[in-house]
């Protein structure tokens, strides 16, 4: 009886070791389980008011560095590469990303939703709408 009692108990502790082991293989890094979002992100498209800005520029990218600060990365096509770093807060509830931004002369803050690894910047400036996407890279 002893010894059907401990091959159960063998079998049992088996069984909730290999379970967890399997699904964290699945699910990949601690990274990806704790902070899917932080990542980097190219502009895929970008347009303000009529104009298609990606003509102007070789790349733009944001890059979350860490839990609580971020790079936006660009290059015009004449001129060199610039790095702006700014703060930035996640509500890992509603996904919405809030930052205060300097670039290109203008600054603002904006508050985008991540979802499935992109998301929009939408920001009015003068009688034109500025509008960025951006998808993890």
């Amino acid at each position: 009886m002893k010894r059907k009692l401990f091959f159960i108990s063998v079998i049992f502790a088996l069984i909730l070791t290999l379970f967890p082991a399997c699904d964290a293989q699945k699910a990949g890094s601690l990274k990806v389980i704790t902070r899917p979002y932080i990542a980097q992100y190219e502009c895929t498209s970008a347009t303000f008011g009529k104009d298609n800005l990606l003509d102007k520029f070789d790349y733009i990218e944001v890059n979350l560095v860490n839990k609580n600060e971020l790079e936006v990365i660009y290059k015009l096509k004449i001129g060199d590469r610039k790095i702006i770093s700014a703060p930035y807060d996640f509500n890992p509830e509603t996904h919405e990303l809030s930052a205060d931004i300097g670039i290109l002369g203008y600054k603002f803050k904006q508050t985008v939703i991540i979802k499935n690894g992109r998301f929009t910047v939408t920001k009015p400036i003068g009688k034109k709408q500025l509008i960025m996407n951006f998808q993890i890279k």
